[in-house]
């Protein structure tokens, strides 16, 4: 007769394999769209404005930047940088994007126009990605019919800006946005956990349409219509709110897979790492509505992998691994366009990535301090928003970020 856990551990196993049978249908979709568009020539590229957020200089930065200006757009399109202050690491960056002698100006960037400003005023609540959020609207070029955000260390490709705007011309779609993949360049154990949460976090987020704002575009009338600014200027994030505004509109939001983007950094601590996902999951907890489905998720896959340990049902949960191995195999070639490049570390970090999303999901639920570039916010109502506080032995207009990820 066959073990209850075995049954249990064969069904749960049997439920993530339909949704990553949902998320693969979804994905196929898109990217048939995709070339559907593509054999309908486009008369008219409307005027698009990238709005880039900046505290702390990331190793990246530079190199972001140069794609930024290589984009091969054919419409006009300008960009607009928020730095948190002058006297941040990344204002000099941005300062030599001026200069003659710039690498980046030398290659004639493709944007019609490029401003940056400092962040004027640090926002008694809400987040300071949200308030450079705000004051960039009001900078916002008369013609700028789609708008654009992407993080400091996202490397985009040249049609990153063109795929995002035909995308977002659709009819009835009002935001569009793509999502990470990680790719770890050093096989360390911690960023290959980061990689196993991320591809779980890719199918919900897909399945659940979680918007990201690391690569996202929205039409100008979603900026002016005032329900998304109203949300910013008490929120933790930009991008996982927007469900609401849109439909206020009657417009919709879609995941894009030509939006990927890949990150190979994995230089992380596991503080660093647990914060971090916390983070994720915690705008999700303010601005989803999902958010019980995907507490679910995390809870029940952790409190499962927990019971088999502690009741010995060695034969199930080998069993259930092995499957969750191949099912973040067939994710990959799902997210990729290819066969999964390192087997062995999607096995060797799977378990320590299982475990940190349930405690990670469990701190989301009850948090009431979330810390970002080093700035804490305190979690004063949901959905309301969050308030700044700094550190008490820290000056927050004065602090350089140490994390690795620009608002990501």
């Amino acid at each position: 007769m066959t073990s209850w856990p075995l049954l249990l551990f064969s069904l749960i196993l049997s439920l993530q394999a339909f949704l990553v049978s949902r998320f693969d249908k979804r994905v196929q979709r898109r990217r048939a769209e995709k070339e559907r568009w593509q054999k309908t020539q486009k008369s008219h590229w409307p005027a698009a404005e990238v709005i880039l957020c900046i505290r702390g200089a990331d190793p990246t930065l530079h190199e972001m930047l140069k794609a930024l200006s290589h984009q091969n757009y054919l419409g006009d399109w300008r960009l607009q940088i928020v730095v948190d202050s002058t006297s941040d690491p990344s204002w000099r960056v941005i300062e030599g994007l001026t200069t003659s002698t710039s690498t980046i100006h030398s290659y004639s960037p493709t944007w019609k126009e490029m401003n940056f400003q400092p962040l004027i005023e640090t926002p008694k609540q809400g987040s300071l990605k949200c308030a450079s959020l705000l004051q960039a609207f009001k900078y916002l070029h008369p013609s700028s019919e789609i708008i654009a955000v992407v993080d400091a260390d996202a490397v985009v490709k040249a049609d990153w800006l063109g795929s995002l705007v035909e995308a977002c011309c659709q009819p009835g779609i009002g935001a569009v946005s793509g999502n990470r993949w990680f790719i770890p360049s050093k096989g360390t154990l911690l960023g290959w956990t980061r990689a196993v949460w991320n591809a779980g976090a890719v199918v919900l987020m897909t399945l659940l349409d979680i918007p990201w704002g690391g690569s996202l575009a929205v039409r100008r009338e979603v900026v002016d219509e005032g329900t998304w600014r109203a949300l910013l200027s008490h929120g933790l994030c930009e991008d996982t709110g927007l469900l609401g505004p849109l439909k206020r509109l009657g417009l919709r939001y879609q995941f894009r897979p030509e939006l990927f983007i890949v990150d190979h950094h994995d230089e992380v601590t596991l503080p660093q790492l647990s914060s971090w996902i916390t983070r994720q999951l915690l705008t999700a907890r303010l601005h989803h509505p999902t958010w019980p489905l995907v507490a679910l998720h995390g809870i029940g896959s952790t409190t499962l992998l927990l019971a088999g340990l502690i009741k010995g049902a060695w034969t199930a949960l080998t069993i259930y691994e092995i499957g969750c191995v191949g099912l973040l195999i067939w994710i990959e070639r799902i997210a990729m366009e290819r066969e999964a490049l390192s087997i062995q570390w999607w096995a060797i970090a799977l378990i320590p990535g299982q475990l940190l999303n349930g405690f990670a999901t469990i701190a989301a639920s009850v948090v009431k301090t979330v810390e970002w570039r080093d700035v804490v916010y305190r979690v004063t109502k949901r959905p309301r928003g969050v308030a700044i506080i700094s550190s008490p032995t820290l000056n927050v207009s004065e602090l350089t970020s140490t994390d690795s990820n620009s608002y990501g």
